[in-house]
């Protein structure tokens, strides 16, 4: 199992590229205190494919490469990996759209980092989306958090 940290120097790739994406799915749980255990990062980029091919780009560059050739508008979900078997799979086709989850994100700390990650109430919205049992069970932990941050 991995950790946000150990995506650290993929977030700073993709920050350094200045390229759009969110944060979505276990990491972001992670991040917003969720405890649970990520295999992988999930990325949602925008639809327009000139932005998302900075973050591809930016992935390819740090040693990031697709199970299959295909280009990123032909797909919903591209899975990458690098030499050492760390796992990103860039959304291209999300549940909640990138121009919802875009302005509503936030910059949260990753080692020496900065991710950009999907809002609380976003990140909720896309794993009841998903209903996936264990995205439920997500929802169920991460409302509870939610209300513990209500003012």
């Amino acid at each position: 199992m991995a950790c946000p940290e150990d995506f650290g120097d993929v977030f700073e790739a993709l920050q350094n590229a200045g390229a759009p994406y969110v944060v979505v799915g276990g990491v972001a749980a992670v991040l917003h205190g969720l405890d649970r255990p990520v295999a992988d990062v999930d990325i949602v980029v925008p639809s327009d494919t000139s932005l998302a091919n900075i973050a591809m780009q930016a992935l390819f560059m740090n040693g990031f490469v697709p199970t299959v050739p295909l280009p990123l508008e032909l797909v919903t979900i591209l899975r990458l990996f690098d030499s050492s078997g760390r796992e990103v799979d860039v959304i291209a086709r999300p549940l909640v759209p990138f121009d919802e989850l875009g302005p509503d994100s936030i910059d949260l700390p990753v080692g020496q980092a900065l991710a950009r990650v999907a809002s609380l109430s976003h990140l909720i919205r896309g794993k009841e989306l998903s209903g996936r049992p264990e995205d439920l069970e997500d929802v169920r932990r991460l409302m509870a958090i939610q209300q513990s941050q209500a003012p």
